[in-house]
C-alpha cells in the first residue's frame, strides 16, 4: 500500500472524530451549574416514549399527529416538571399500561405536588450533564424520577412508577419564570 493511501486511512478517521466532538463553552456549562445549584428549573416534555405495548392493538388511532406507540408527541400539549427549592411540582400526561388498578376518576395523568422522599444531584464531569434523582410517594403510588439535563437545554426524563409501566420523556429546560 502506497504512503498516500496510508496516510489517508489515518486523516480521514481522526478527522470524523473530531468533527464529531460537542464542544460546551464554559458560560453554557456555568449558566446550568449555577441552575442546578439555585434548584430553580423546569422542564417541558417534547415526547413520551412509553415501554412497548406489544399486545394492546388500535390505541395507535388515537394518539396525536405524527406520533406512533413508541414515541407519541407532546408538543401543543400542557405539561411541567417544576424544581422550586426543596419542593418538586410535575403534570406530565401518562401513556402506558397500569398494572394495578385504582379508584374511579383518579388522575390518569402523573402529577405531584411537594418534597420529595428523597433527592440527589450528580454532576457527570465527562459528558458535562447533571441527574437528579428524586423518590416520589403520592397518594396511590411511589415513582423513581431520574432528570438529566444537558448543557444545550436537552432532557430527558424517566419514571418508573409501582403501579404503571416505565415512561421517558425528552425535552428541553429552562430556568424556571412560574411562582408554582
Amino acid at each position: 500500500m502506497n504512503f498516500k493511501f496510508q496516510y489517508l486511512f489515518l486523516v480521514i478517521p481522526v478527522l470524523f472524530f473530531t468533527a464529531c466532538k460537542s464542544t460546551v463553552t464554559v458560560p453554557e456549562l456555568e449558566a446550568l451549574q449555577k441552575m442546578v445549584a439555585n434548584n430553580h428549573f423546569e422542564f417541558t416534555a417534547g415526547s413520551a416514549n412509553p415501554m412497548p405495548m406489544a399486545n394492546v392493538r388500535g390505541l395507535e388511532k388515537l394518539l396525536p399527529v405524527g406520533s406512533n406507540m413508541s414515541n407519541i408527541n407532546l408538543i401543543g400539549n400542557a405539561n411541567y416538571f417544576r424544581v422550586k427549592n426543596d419542593s418538586i411540582f410535575f403534570e406530565l400526561p401518562y401513556y402506558g399500561v397500569r398494572q394495578i388498578g385504582s379508584t374511579y376518576g383518579s388522575d390518569v395523568g402523573l402529577k405531584f405536588e411537594g418534597n420529595p422522599e428523597k433527592g440527589t444531584t450528580t454532576y457527570n464531569k465527562k459528558k458535562k450533564r447533571y441527574s437528579i434523582k428524586y423518590i416520589v410517594k403520592t397518594k396511590d403510588e411511589s415513582l423513581n424520577i431520574n432528570l438529566i439535563l444537558f448543557v444545550n437545554n436537552k432532557a430527558t426524563l424517566s419514571i418508573n412508577s409501582s403501579h404503571r409501566s416505565n415512561i421517558n420523556y425528552n425535552g428541553t429546560w429552562q430556568e424556571s419564570i412560574n411562582s408554582k
